[in-house]
């Protein structure tokens, strides 16, 4: 049993394809595209910005990972190793073999802390280690992995930097006729008007949502608003994916000035489970047949600028957002990830009848 240095196109075949065997009878999994994870992770190897390593043992794969080095403002941190895509079989020897090679190699690089598990170039997706919340599938854009994990990380000197979290909503909870007159009040009394983001004037759309997202954003120290490039990447990237119905955006009826934006994704890996991380005819039929299906919600964002912060903006979105809902035919519906301090925005989603229902840690080591 050898730690390997990934270099070579049949080792990255081999890094992709190990995951299979770890979720092997499991209906939640949702494998990545393996073509697509292939060409990142050789792509992201080959700059030199990022290493992948894995265990093995006789030709098999048992363990990976992959990481990074770079700034940390939050731990106000000039190099800090970030690493993703870890996958381990449940023992101890093996995990501590894979993560202490990454720890050296790390601390070589000059960082001095670690933690992940992060999705590369985007902390918001597949963030954080699953460690409660494993009764129900996860949803788009969130991670998933064995209950064990997290007692491996630990076992290896890791342990909880922070914790994000996200809540199950429920038709049940949340009584809309009581509810309708009180979000018609909140927005007859300050002037305000929600409506759905129109496509056909996305440029002027996505200037509103970086606007509000920016001024929004001012105070968070885990979150930098993303720029108008950033969104427009975003909705050039997921624009087939989108429900312009489920982007709701707040504005004010006198001077169009927008002042709140929620966010939600129907729920793809319902479809991208059924594709089985393989992009072919049999499969792209199957997406064509299932994405008519999606019953299943998640909602990504909410942000109100802070003048309109505690004025019900935020409850107003959430009751557009179960509207839209009930009219699509969403059965399933979740909200999140939020950063567990973060207690502004948990109370909003407590307040729409949100339950707490999953925990992803980020997971962290002194090197």
């Amino acid at each position: 049993m050898q730690v390997v240095r990934l270099t070579k196109r049949g080792q990255f075949r081999k890094f992709v394809s190990m995951a299979d065997k770890i979720y092997r009878g499991d209906d939640f999994y949702v494998p990545y595209m393996r073509r697509d994870l292939r060409k990142t992770v050789r792509r992201l190897v080959r700059s030199g910005t990022y290493t992948a390593l894995a265990v093995e043992e006789k030709g098999e794969y048992l363990a990976r990972v992959l990481f990074t080095v770079g700034p940390s403002k939050q731990l106000h941190r000039k190099k800090c190793g970030y690493f993703s895509h870890f996958e381990c079989v449940n023992d101890k020897k093996v995990a501590a073999l894979l993560l202490g090679e990454m720890c050296r190699l790390l601390k070589e690089a000059g960082a001095d802390h670690t933690e992940g598990t992060y999705f590369p170039y985007d902390q918001d997706n597949r963030r954080g280690i699953l460690v409660q919340g494993f009764e129900r599938p996860p949803m788009i854009l969130t991670s998933y992995n064995p209950p064990y994990y997290g007692e491996l990380l630990e076992a290896c000197g890791f342990h909880k930097d922070f914790d994000t979290v996200a809540y199950h909503l429920d038709y049940d909870r949340y009584d809309t006729e009581r509810i309708e007159p009180l979000t018609r009040r909140i927005l007859d009394r300050f002037g305000l008007e929600i409506k759905p983001a129109d496509f056909k004037n996305l440029d002027h759309e996505i200037e509103d949502v970086q606007q509000v997202i920016a001024e929004a954003t001012n105070e968070q120290i885990f979150q930098e608003a993303p720029s108008r490039e950033d969104l427009v990447r975003i909705v050039k990237n997921w624009r087939s994916f989108l429900w312009p119905d489920f982007i709701h955006i707040c504005r004010r009826k006198a001077d169009g000035r927008p002042v709140g934006v929620m966010m939600s994704i129907p729920d793809y890996f319902t479809v991208f489970r059924r594709m089985n991380g393989r992009i072919n005819p049999v499969s792209l039929l199957r997406a064509a047949y299932w994405r008519k299906r999606i019953r299943s919600v998640r909602a990504m964002l909410q942000f109100v600028v802070p003048d309109y912060q505690m004025r019900g903006v935020n409850f107003a979105l959430y009751h557009e957002f179960y509207k839209t809902c009930r009219r699509r035919g969403i059965t399933e519906m979740e909200a999140g990830t939020i950063m567990e301090n973060n207690v502004a925005s948990r109370l909003n989603v407590e307040k729409a009848s949100g339950v707490l229902d999953k925990i992803y840690r980020i997971f962290g080591r002194e090197l």
